[in-house]
């Protein structure tokens, strides 16, 4: 099992840019949070609910151990927000954070998030679009695979994914190398969703498409850090 250590992922800034669909018409919504705009010592919550984001608080049953999102683990620090995992021993849940977007209707857009990802082995990042675990399009960076893998079951680098759009389905998925050190500086990580397809770009360029296993139903968009304290952490 791997128990991390507390760690923190680190945003400077959150970019939101999707098509809304409402009924049968469509509008066009851009999010942009600066949060180099927030003041320390004000409210982090009342700060992310005017940037129509919230901060969820809810456990999830996971193998060998849980994981509960709670809201002091989110931080707005130096003009980045901050999600922690604390660190875990071998008992009880895994405190971990997550933000979402309170709109759950965006259909298809671009979505990037400037992340500096943590050298604390043990913990999985996303960065994801969410409906239901059989629609969602996933970008994960799995802290203790960046340059290595586990086996069969996990290749090193950054995992793209479009999760089965059937329960009991084949998710359809990918593990890109970095081609930097993703613990060292902030970099850009982006997901264009489009109607029958997805693509998944880093700094800019293009690393993957996928056309199988596209959602075409309205999601939210989160952004976590979690631990399972399993080896393979997916």
């Amino acid at each position: 099992m791997y128990f991390p250590a507390a760690a923190i992922l680190s945003f400077s800034l959150v970019l939101v840019a999707p098509a809304v669909v409402a009924g049968k018409k469509a509008k066009t919504v851009k999010l942009d949070v600066d949060f180099s705009t927030f003041v320390d010592g004000s409210d982090i919550n009342s700060f992310l609910d005017r940037h129509q984001l919230y901060v969820s608080d809810y456990s999830v049953g996971s193998e060998p151990l849980s994981h509960t999102f709670v809201k002091r683990n989110v931080d707005i620090v130096a003009g980045s927000l901050r999600l922690k995992v604390d660190g875990q021993s071998g008992s009880g849940d895994v405190k971990s954070a997550e933000v979402g977007t309170y709109d759950s209707d965006i259909r298809y857009g671009t979505f990037t998030t400037i992340a500096k990802l943590t050298p604390v082995e043990g913990v999985c990042a996303g960065f994801f679009t969410y409906t239901d675990d059989n629609n969602e399009i996933d970008i994960e960076a799995l802290s203790s695979y960046y340059n290595k893998g586990y086996g069969y079951s996990v290749q090193p680098g950054l995992e793209f994914t479009n999760q089965p759009l059937k329960a009991g389905g084949k998710s359809t998925n990918t593990a890109v190398a970095y081609d930097f050190d993703p613990t060292a500086d902030f970099h850009n990580y982006t997901i264009v969703w489009m109607k029958g397809k997805s693509e998944f770009h880093v700094d800019g360029k293009l690393r993957t498409t996928f056309r199988d296993n596209v959602p075409s139903v309205g999601a939210s968009f989160l952004w976590n850090a979690t631990s399972t304290g399993a080896p393979p952490m997916r």
